[in-house]
């Protein structure tokens, strides 16, 4: 009986150290910082990470945010960086050159490059992972950051520059134009724009027209999905993200649904066993950005299952 009791005294001892082993490790008490960074001489981006937990290397989104080429910021949409921020993921938001400071696409596919190469180089120092990334663009965002990952991928050159692969976990466009229109098209689009701008409220839309003029008429090499059309079916065994997730809204009138499809298609194509997935979700244009900026534990849990689908 002596026996027993001091092994089960032993045993409630070696039990409690344990416990409070495991509590030791577990809790921490977090310091969450944001450190701006000119990744160029003309554009900043933030990382926001935990001081606490430098070295525990986490998963790292990159978020690269929409505006019709022509508006919007990381300081705008900077509740993407904290929402990511407090749920154990190392975020960076990135500005990137806008219409009318400049009136190439490839600029901004080549601010975007550089600011990724600045993320892969020294994320580490913040607590990230470089081996796990997933980059997020929403609107004319997703367009970009999907544009700069296929030109990466297939070593395109850019503003005189061969781009060099990257290798993200997951490249996540939020409502994006993944086929732009062209010629008389694209000049119906635009004039569309300039009429409704005379519309009381509706004036902005008289910028998003003069970006279009400036950025697309008469020229090329903004469409990815023109790009991936020159390649013969299979050719291609990495497109820079081990999944693709398109998410398109079914009351998008910006973006409207369907326009994922034609770069669905071209990756199913030309690349050799891709993984793509394709959500459909009730709501509009801004559906994942403003429930996440007004703290809908909805879309804020269906936009985590995306992201933390790769993990």
């Amino acid at each position: 009986m002596k026996s027993l009791n001091l092994i089960n005294i032993i045993l409630f001892f070696i039990t409690l150290v344990a416990g409070n082993a495991i509590n030791n490790t577990e809790y921490y008490e977090p310091q969450l910082q944001k450190q701006t960074i000119s990744y160029t001489s003309y554009a900043d981006l933030d990382v926001y990470y935990d001081a606490s937990q430098l070295e525990n290397k986490r998963p790292v989104i990159v978020y690269v945010h929409g505006g019709g080429w022509c508006e919007g910021s990381k300081d705008k949409e900077n509740y993407m960086g904290t929402f990511f921020q407090n749920q154990g993921y190392v975020s960076v938001l990135l500005d990137y050159r806008l219409y009318p400071q400049t009136e190439e696409i490839d600029d901004m596919v080549h601010d975007i490059y550089t600011a990724l190469r600045w993320v892969n180089e020294n994320v580490d120092k913040y607590g990230g992972d470089a081996e796990q990334i997933t980059l997020i663009g929403h609107s004319a965002g997703a367009h970009l950051a999907t544009l700069t990952t296929v030109k990466s991928a297939l070593g395109m050159e850019v503003n005189g520059e061969i781009l060099q692969p990257f290798h993200f976990k997951h490249l996540i466009p939020l409502n994006g134009r993944h086929s732009i229109d062209e010629g008389e098209t694209l000049l119906a689009g635009i004039d569309q724009l300039y009429q409704l701008s005379h519309i009381p409220g509706l004036d902005f839309l008289a910028l998003y027209a003069e970006a279009r003029e400036h950025l697309l008429v008469g020229k090329s090499g903004y469409d990815q999905v023109k790009i991936l059309k020159g390649y013969p079916d299979k050719s291609i065994n990495f497109l820079g993200a081990e999944k693709f997730t398109f998410v398109e809204c079914d009351e998008d009138t910006v973006d409207p649904m369907g326009l994922s499809d034609p770069m669905i298609e071209q990756i199913d194509r030309v690349v050799i066993s891709p993984v793509i997935d394709h959500k459909i979700y009730h709501g509009d244009h801004q559906y994942m950005l403003n429930g996440v900026m007004n703290n809908d534990p909805n879309i804020e849990a269906e936009l985590l299952e995306i992201v933390q689908s790769v993990y």
